[in-house]
């Protein structure tokens, strides 16, 4: 009775070792904008903006050519294999079909986001130039509250996850010689912009794992001192395969 009552307790710890594993498991993370908008060319009829506005036009408007942005806190978002770019529709004009090009952004946070200083040719080249993460056909008309979806290439993945602790910007222009043509244009206030983003299951191991294998460790070796030894290969079996998923 003894040996059974010793056995069911080391059983009982090794259990909860197990229960406290906390292995990462592949999720989904959405981001919303921390800051979104629009800057303009300098040779444009118009193109002065203010900071609190969170429209994110992007074409050519009343002889004015803008380019929008979306600027998002990361935080400490690692091990990204997907990313999803969710804008509202708002209106649009111009061909049934327009194409979209989203950019990386060099311009730095604190700069973009002071669109008073708009119009400014530096930063509108810069919304619409360099690495590029994808271009769409999008039409000009539809539901101005549906939310259109853009899957980022390769390119945006690699720099969301070099961006790790940081915010990142992604710019958005329309391609070809734009005459009263737009996308988003009435977009502002509680407008929809969001950044879904997939990790993977990649992580380090945390204390939790540890002390799992910790506590499976000290009952293997228990039992191979006074259980059978088949019980403690078992476990010592159990621990190398714990330590392989978690390492």
């Amino acid at each position: 009775m003894k040996r059974f009552y010793q056995l069911a307790i080391t059983s009982a710890i090794v259990g909860f070792g197990l229960g406290t594993l906390n292995t990462a498991q592949a999720a989904t993370f959405t981001q919303t904008a921390s800051d979104r908008g629009w800057w303009a060319a300098e040779d444009g009829l118009y193109g002065s903006n203010s900071n609190d506005n969170l429209n994110y036009v992007t074409g050519n408007i009343r002889g004015a050519d803008l380019r929008n942005y979306f600027t998002f806190d990361l935080g400490n978002l690692v091990g990204v294999t997907s990313a999803t770019l969710q804008i509202q529709r708002f209106e649009g004009s111009g061909n049934p079909t327009e194409t979209l090009g989203f950019f990386d952004v060099s311009t730095p946070t604190n700069v973009l986001s002071q669109k008073n200083n708009s119009p400014n040719n530096t930063i509108y080249n810069d919304l619409g130039s360099g690495k590029n993460y994808g271009s769409f056909n999008v039409t000009t008309s539809g539901n101005p509250n549906e939310i259109l979806n853009f899957a980022l290439n390769s390119n945006a993945i690699a720099d969301i996850n070099a961006r790790n602790g940081n915010f990142f910007s992604i710019g958005g222009a329309l391609q070809g010689d734009l005459v009263e043509e737009y996308l988003f244009s009435e977009s502002g206030g509680q407008a929809f912009a969001k950044l879904v983003v997939d990790t993977d299951s990649t992580h380090v191991p945390e204390p939790s794992d540890l002390g799992g294998i910790i506590v499976v460790g000290v009952g293997g070796w228990w039992l191979k001192q006074n259980g059978t030894k088949k019980s403690a290969n078992v476990l010592f079996t159990r621990v190398l395969s714990l330590w392989k998923n978690v390492a």
